[in-house]
């Protein structure tokens, strides 16, 4: 005598529960604090540094500015952007990370700017957040505005602090 199994066998509510358990505890990634940091060109970065109150919408973007202070070898650099409500990067920070060399400046922008030339366009599709910097070096520098995205220069500008290791700067 052969059994099938249905949704209300035990084995299979069991299962189900364990299937839902198993989910859950992947999806509970709060953000910028405990998400998987990805690799940025086949090495895992450093998470350097962390800014609060990115803004995207309105016509105000945010640029990140960061040097490279190494004095041999090169740096990769990426920007991850986290919504306002939490969970995982609302971009692919390794895409659209840059190769800096010793010395050199480059800039990260969530959107266009006519006034802020950005080398980077981070994308992803959120108005407000937060955003952590990554990079295969820890010798880098890092800036972060907001400004008016319009503006040749800027009608508007404000600087964002900069935190690393929750110590603000």
């Amino acid at each position: 005598m052969t059994r099938s199994l249905n949704e209300n066998t035990p084995l299979v509510k069991i299962f189900v529960t364990l299937l839902a358990v198993l989910v859950l505890a992947t999806a509970a990634h709060a953000g910028i604090g405990d998400s998987p940091v990805p690799q940025l060109g086949g090495v895992t970065p450093l998470n350097l540094y962390q800014v609060s109150g990115v803004l995207n919408n309105a016509g105000l973007g945010t640029y990140f500015s960061c040097t490279s202070a190494e004095t041999t070898k090169n740096a990769q650099v990426g920007v991850e952007l986290f919504a306002q409500a939490g969970g995982g990067p609302v971009n692919n920070s390794a895409a659209t990370s840059l190769t800096l060399v010793p010395g050199q400046t480059g800039t990260f922008g969530t959107q266009f700017a006519s006034g802020i030339l950005s080398d980077s366009l981070l994308g992803g599709a959120f108005s407000r957040g937060s955003a952590r910097i990554l990079s295969t070096s820890a010798k880098l520098i890092c800036t972060a505005v907001v400004a008016d995205s319009a503006g040749i220069p800027p009608a508007s500008l404000t600087t964002l602090n900069v935190i690393t290791k929750l110590k603000q700067k």
